[in-house]
């Protein structure tokens, strides 16, 4: 099969950690991360989510991989990093029979990294066909930073980054911190410093200095690399939690413009429309999201309870088994996630499995008893599960330990069931 005669289609496998060090998980997966963002930056590409790919792969035959996920092309490889060397192997295969289509490898110095990145996406747009718009030729040719002291802190930050805990943001906002001051001009890492704090601000410390810092470090993402979706995103994040919501508004459609099958710009611009109480634009932005990435539990979950805001009760139950589901796959791979536990619960108490509902929302007390975004959801549980005195306990607990996404609060349909208690009502005069 030649490659033109493929649809532009193209699923991304982790690179392996050829290293031999486990300890280099982190490099490979970061690389991995920034050819899949890259890639799905292409609009005339179509990419398979990370977690799909991943989840799909080695289960079943490549040909019955590439009917599953709906793609013409796999692309695969290895990375060894051997102190300021790198070694990147890469091929990209026919799904429909797994002929190759060309290999290649590159043995350079790790200043080189991105340049070799660069010409690997290149010849994966060639082969396929996907023509970059100039706009995205742009995003596609900047270089993030060409220092490996800047490198790999922020590969590390990458890492842990997804993880909602907040040890695991403090942790990036460190390394993320050194990526910037070895290289002051790394775009990329100055978002990330924003991103961690804008995380902390919504889930566990509400503090001026996390809206400050997320403030300052996002404006110079922008200044930075204006041509990234990925600066205006976490601006545009930065910006709703200090209530400028024009502003934000304008960062989030400029990302959405940039980088439309971006999942995080959908999925954090759904969060913000839910905050301003704007329930429509939230169902659709996290129900693009869920399309982008159905792998996640955490989207369903929190368009169930749009739906209900929306008096969408069918629709909502859809969306709860589909989280749960979702919520019961990943415990399987990470049993102590603690998320999956509370956003899990709180559908299971709206589809009337009560029973599991509570032993989730205790499990999850268990292993972060004093965490404000756990006792946050928790409450949510228990108030639709109809104890609402442990609700509040929950609630009351949360906004003390840090926990003040006000505007989270006050149209969160979850906790509708509490809105007429009296101390529910002296808790909102606490407002910021």
């Amino acid at each position: 099969m030649s490659a033109p005669a493929l649809a532009a289609s193209l699923a991304v496998l982790p690179l392996a950690n050829a290293s031999g060090d486990p300890d280099k998980e982190y490099f490979a997966d970061g690389l991995t991360e920034y050819l899949h963002a890259s890639l799905v930056g292409v609009r005339t590409l179509r990419v398979a989510s990370r977690g799909s790919a991943a989840t799909q792969h080695g289960q079943v035959s490549l040909a019955d991989f590439g009917r599953a996920l709906d793609v013409a092309a796999v692309l695969d490889g290895s990375v060894t990093r051997l102190g300021g060397q790198l070694r990147l192997s890469a091929r990209l295969r026919a799904a429909a029979d797994g002929t190759e289509l060309w290999s290649l490898q590159a043995d350079e110095n790790l200043d080189e990294l991105f340049p070799v990145l660069r010409g690997l996406i290149d010849r994966v747009l060639g082969s396929l066909g996907a023509a970059p718009t100039p706009e995205e030729r742009r995003a596609l040719d900047h270089v993030p930073t060409r220092d490996p002291r800047a490198l790999d802190p922020y590969l590390r930050a990458r890492h842990v980054s997804g993880q909602i805990r907040r040890t695991s943001q403090e942790s990036t906002v460190l390394l993320y911190g050194d990526a910037v001051a070895a290289d002051p001009a790394f775009a990329l890492a100055h978002g990330g410093v924003a991103e961690a704090h804008a995380l902390l601000f919504t889930y566990w410390l509400s503090s001026d200095a996390h809206l400050h810092a997320a403030d300052t470090a996002s404006a110079r993402a922008v200044e930075l690399a204006s041509t990234l979706a990925e600066t205006h995103l976490v601006r545009g994040m930065a910006l709703s939690l200090n209530r400028r919501h024009d502003a934000a508004e304008e960062e989030f459609l400029t990302a959405l413009a940039l980088k439309p099958n971006l999942f995080e710009v959908h999925y954090h611009y759904a969060r913000h429309c839910r905050a301003m109480g704007r329930l429509a634009d939230a169902a659709r932005w996290f129900e693009s999201a869920g399309t982008l990435r159905p792998e996640d539990y955490s989207t369903p979950a929190l368009l169930a309870s749009v739906y209900v805001g929306l008096q969408r009760a069918d629709d909502a139950r859809a969306a709860q088994q589909r989280a749960v589901t979702l919520a019961e796959r990943q415990l399987k791979l990470i049993p102590d996630d603690e998320r999956a536990l509370y956003l899990g619960a709180g559908c299971l108490s709206s589809l009337g499995d009560t029973g599991r509902a509570r032993e989730w929302a205790k499990r999850a007390i268990a292993m972060e008893p004093d965490d404000s975004a756990v006792l946050y959801n928790v409450a949510c549980v228990y108030a639709l599960l109809g104890l609402t005195d442990s609700a509040i306990d929950c609630l009351e607990r949360s906004v003390t330990n840090g926990f003040g996404h006000w505007e989270w609060i006050e149209h969160d349909s979850d906790l509708d069931p509490l809105r007429d208690h009296p101390r529910f009502k002296t808790l909102l005069q606490q407002k910021r």
